[in-house]
């Protein structure tokens, strides 16, 4: 399937939601808009990336280091200030509040604070610390950076042994996950990066962002078809929402499944579980979630 096919099927079916949920239409509406944003400039990057040698990257793997460090990615400052203002516009159509925010004061200070969030999010970073919600200027620079994560990501992820990996955060750029799919041979789980979309290989019990693996400790709540699951962790008071591919024929696409299980993010929040805060696009935030 070619890039332009998927961002249509994507954009279609969350129209289709849209349909099917009219109480959520901004919401919807919203989302829209900004995926169809960061698929556009996903499309005009251009440059090559330098990907590490074999000796190097089995190196990092093995000490815990994400392969993708922020200097690989080809960020150009002009055409990413111009992206950031695109964003930081359709997030403020959504949530008028906004854009009494200052935002970065032109392309050197947009890549600055690009390359802020981004070592902000990596692992090995205060992951357990409470962070104060991003600002207007934060998240979208975090969300334009995203169709340069994704991209890099799709050359980067087949380099990673997935059997040896198997920490809580990605093997390519160290962010958190966001979501979880349960696949549909056995079963087994893979961990989906909230920055860059790569999935990979994660033991079935444990909490992916403290670790945990008293049972005692962890439970998931099932949808009424067994489709979904809220698994959420009394030690860190986080959670993540899983999809299990054993109960499900359609086609399955994460992107979609991000947003249309915003009622779980807000079942979770209710209970006063919250995610890690490390992602703009967390379908959990402030400018995602209908309040």
């Amino acid at each position: 399937m070619t890039g332009s096919s998927r961002t249509q099927l994507i954009l279609q079916a969350l129209e289709e939601a849209s349909s099917q949920n009219p109480d959520l239409s901004t919401f919807y509406t919203f989302h829209r808009a900004l995926f169809r944003t960061l698929a556009q400039a996903r499309t005009e990057i251009s440059g090559a990336l330098e990907i590490a040698d074999k000796e190097a990257r089995q190196a990092r793997l093995l000490q815990g280091q994400p392969l993708l460090p922020f200097a690989a990615l080809p960020v150009e400052a002009e055409r990413f200030a111009e992206l950031v203002l695109d964003v930081a516009r359709i997030l403020s159509e959504y949530d008028p509040e906004l854009a009494q925010q200052a935002l970065p004061d032109g392309p050197a200070e947009c890549l600055a604070l690009a390359r802020q969030r981004f070592e902000e999010g990596q692992a090995g970073g205060e992951r357990d610390e409470p962070q104060s919600e991003a600002t207007l200027a934060q998240a979208s620079v975090g969300l334009a950076l995203k169709p340069y994560l994704e991209w890099a990501a799709e050359q980067v992820l087949p380099y990673v042994d997935q059997e040896r990996w198997k920490r809580g955060y990605c093997p390519v750029c160290g962010g958190a996950p966001d979501f979880a799919t349960l696949d549909a041979e056995v079963g087994a789980r893979h961990l989906v990066c909230s920055r860059c979309s790569s999935e990979w290989l994660y033991r079935r019990l444990g909490c992916p962002f403290c670790s945990t693996t008293d049972h005692a400790k962890l439970m998931y709540y099932p949808s009424e078809d067994g489709v979904y699951r809220l698994y959420v962790c009394q030690v860190c008071r986080r959670y993540l929402k899983t999809v299990d591919l054993r109960e499900i024929t359609r086609s399955v696409l994460l992107p979609v499944e991000r947003i249309t299980t915003v009622a779980m993010d807000l079942a979770a929040r209710q209970e006063e579980f919250g995610k890690v805060q490390c992602s703009d696009s967390d379908s959990g935030s402030r400018w995602s979630v209908i309040s």
